[in-house]
């Protein structure tokens, strides 16, 4: 009996060619990042409220001193209420340095490229003017790092315009801050519980 025309298949050398040229199921768009920043920025700005895991990372990682030879935490008492526990004005003081951070990163990891590529091809400037806060699980917990590039498979909290960070932090909505830690950004959803 005749077979039946099997459908067209599409040679693997196409799919090596889409993904050679940085097309691919992961991809993130000039429009997907303007989409992040208009969800992002349909908020009051403000601080993070206490006792958010965003505002808990963002005072672990940028509440201290940025020197040539790497950030030194602080390490006083925070102060609270109660003293000795993370409170709002220890928060302020982290916005703060991450604020001064986004405008004139001093550590930039990199990224962009696409998902899943050789780290000797990533950037740490893709030349799109944004600055992201990105996160991942480390053996540490989960841990923040800036970037200049799109942040590939990590979990995107924040981007700004490195022109002008100011209005992202005057527009930012906390809570969709916080959902973004939920997701992958360019690359598959992992669930980390």
């Amino acid at each position: 009996p005749p077979s039946s025309p099997s459908p067209p298949q599409v040679g693997s050398r196409g799919l090596v060619a889409l993904q050679a040229r940085g097309g691919g199921e992961y991809d993130v768009s000039d429009a997907d990042i303007q989409n992040f920043y208009s969800q992002l920025t349909t908020g009051s700005g403000g601080d993070p409220p206490k006792g958010s895991v965003v505002s808990e990372l963002i005072v672990k990682f940028f509440h201290g001193e940025f020197t040539p030879q790497g950030f030194k935490r602080y390490s006083g008492l925070w102060k609270g209420p109660p003293p000795g526990t993370i409170g709002k004005k220890d928060i302020s003081v982290g916005i703060k340095g991450l604020a001064e951070q986004m405008k004139n990163p001093m550590f930039v990891s990199k990224g962009g490229i696409g998902y899943g590529i050789d780290e000797s091809q990533k950037v740490v400037d893709d030349n799109k003017g944004w600055v992201w806060l990105a996160a991942e699980m480390s053996p540490g917990g989960l841990a923040v790092e800036l970037f200049k590039s799109v942040p590939y498979g990590k979990r995107a909290i924040l981007v700004a315009k490195q022109s002008n960070v100011d209005e992202m932090f005057s527009k930012v909505n906390w809570d969709q801050a916080t959902a973004n830690i939920e997701k992958t950004l360019g690359g598959p959803e992992v669930k980390q519980r």
